[in-house]
């Protein structure tokens, strides 16, 4: 384990936290979009470099006020979960039966393939959290506005991912995911985190890639 140090806010390192997402409601594809999701990936990449060069996104200064506040829907898509599936566990849906997966793919601000980094610790009032320095790799499963790849996610005693967490310890340094973010309004006006690991699995990749495919192409 890493050596303890001072307790930040649940505030991601590199600027960029948590939003909102829609009630898991998301309905599975049918075997007819695999020509449609190819021609969606094919301009993805093109979606991401555009993306990139823009001069907003996570570097701009902005205020928790201007993101949603963290409950119902956005609670159960972005509720600081690890799947037990993600870690080699079993359990969970199919990925392609599972709604919230296809409901939290279009919800989120950033998704992709993430791998953790660091896991260090702080004690506070006797309780120890936990820090996960995640690193999202290139290209991401879905375009994005946010700029920043490394994040800095906070787990807490009464988040469902700590009792994992708290086992695992830094065992799940260099273990991958498929991971999914949005921004939130914290207390007095600060920006929030809130994230779900999934299993890094082709399966969830391509269900994510479909669901944004829809989104963005499918019938309005």
């Amino acid at each position: 384990m890493q050596p303890t140090r001072p307790a930040p806010r649940r505030t991601n390192r590199a600027g960029a936290v948590p939003s909102r997402a829609p009630r898991a409601g998301g309905s599975p594809a049918s075997p007819g979009l695999s020509a449609f999701v190819l021609l969606f990936v094919g301009a993805l990449g093109l979606g991401l470099s555009g993306l990139g060069c823009g001069g907003s996104g996570a570097g701009a200064a902005l205020s928790g006020a201007s993101f949603p506040v963290w409950q119902g829907g956005d609670r159960e898509l972005f509720g600081d979960q690890i799947e037990t599936a993600a870690i080699g566990l079993g359990g969970g849906l199919n990925p392609r039966s599972d709604k919230a997966l296809w409901a939290r793919s279009t919800a989120a601000e950033l998704v992709g393939r993430a791998r953790v980094q660091t896991v260090t610790v702080d004690t506070r009032a006797g309780k120890v959290h936990y820090h996960l320095g995640l690193r999202f790799a290139e290209p991401l499963l879905a375009p994005s506005e946010l700029t920043e790849r490394d994040f800095e996610l906070t787990v807490e005693p009464t988040d469902p991912a700590y009792g994992l967490v708290k086992s695992l310890d830094t065992a799940l340094q260099g273990r991958t995911f498929v991971g999914f973010l949005k921004r939130f309004r914290g207390a007095d006006d600060e920006i929030d985190l809130h994230f779900h690991l999934a299993a890094d699995s082709a399966e969830v990749a391509k269900v994510v890639q479909e669901a944004v495919a829809l989104k963005e192409f499918g019938p309005k």
